[in-house]
């Protein structure tokens, strides 16, 4: 290819190539040039730097993509802001996107495209809104849907992303909360989702029964096709709000709180509803102090019960900003 470079002596190479990679000037995946002593760096435009310029055939270089960064085009100022991280829930791609990069989303989705043949679509996360915890999702690249089907531990799950929350970020605490699970263990799920814990409980151990329940309508519908399509029988179905499922199913061994922002809501009612030995699987979004203050909280819950703690495990389930952590709190008491 035909492009414009930069002529520089060898022994001023390593200088100047800093100079046009800082400025953004260097023209991706294309070999610099060798003559003698001199170095011919390629760039995207004509650059006065002080040095010599001229135009020359050069070939293409390999370069490995490991990123979408690697192919997307987007400003060089804005680089920094392209999202590092990002969900993948079967064939599609969920990320977030600074505002700051509004003009470039599509880009930013046709680069994830490219980069990973296996996704079909990217869709933009603008975060969690409502009651029922549901992501307000925009299609910015590929088929225009938000239905897909994920596979995790063997099972499938349906899901609709723009309908009923789904993290596969959690998958490795379901599977730590399934193997505590007691053969003829009844287990309440009153914030089930699409069914990834209660599913996987009930197909990868022996529960009595799992009661597996949500107040969102879109993910209720997506449970039950997902408990026929895996065979799960010993999930029992419900629709409703959290609080009724609890009072409703007592006795029970184990109680999955998976409402990280309003568990505590719901903890008298989880303690309720346990037999007289029980578990309560807590989750909260906490800072170190909060985390501190939030034992503090279910201990005098459970005081208020009239219970006593037998045991309380606490562990930081994976990292979700700067200062917080996704925190499990696995709660077992009697009646004292």
């Amino acid at each position: 290819m035909r492009a414009w470079c930069v002529v520089v002596a060898k022994d001023r190479g390593e200088e100047v190539r800093r100079v046009l990679r800082d400025g953004g000037h260097l023209l991706p995946h294309v070999s610099v040039l060798r003559e003698a002593d001199r170095l011919f760096f390629p760039t995207k435009a004509r650059i006065d730097i002080g040095f010599p310029t001229e135009e020359r055939e050069f070939a293409a270089a390999f370069a490995p993509v490991r990123s979408y960064k690697d192919v997307v085009e987007v400003p060089d100022r804005l680089r920094r802001l392209l999202p590092t991280a990002f969900d993948v829930i079967g064939d599609i791609a969920v990320l977030r996107i600074p505002d700051e990069l509004d003009a470039h989303v599509g880009a930013i989705g046709e680069a994830l495209l490219r980069w990973n043949p296996r996704l079909r679509v990217a869709a933009r996360d603008r975060g969690v809104a409502g009651e029922r915890r549901v992501r307000r999702i925009e299609v910015i690249a590929g088929e225009p849907r938000t239905t897909t089907v994920h596979v995790e531990f063997g099972l499938r799950y349906h899901v609709d992303v723009a309908k009923a929350y789904f993290s596969p970020r959690l998958g490795t605490e379901r599977i730590r909360v399934a193997s505590q699970i007691r053969e003829g263990e009844t287990v309440a799920d009153p914030f089930a989702g699409v069914g990834p814990y209660a599913i996987l409980i009930a197909r990868r151990r022996k529960p009595s029964r799992v009661v597996a329940s949500d107040a969102n309508p879109d993910a209720v519908a997506l449970l039950r096709t997902n408990v026929a399509v895996n065979r799960a029988d010993r999930v029992e179905v419900r629709e409703g709000d959290g609080h009724e499922t609890l009072r409703s199913v007592a006795p029970v061994g184990r109680v999955i709180l998976d409402l990280p922002h309003a568990a505590m809501d719901f903890l008298p009612d989880a303690i309720d509803a346990l037999g007289p030995v029980g578990t309560v699987h807590l989750y909260g979004i906490l800072s170190p102090l909060e985390r501190e203050h939030r034992v503090m909280e279910i201990r005098e819950s459970v005081a208020r019960a009239d219970r006593r703690i037998l045991d309380l495990v606490v562990h930081n389930v994976r990292a979700y900003s700067p200062a917080q952590h996704h925190v499990a709190f696995d709660l077992t008491v009697d009646r004292g």
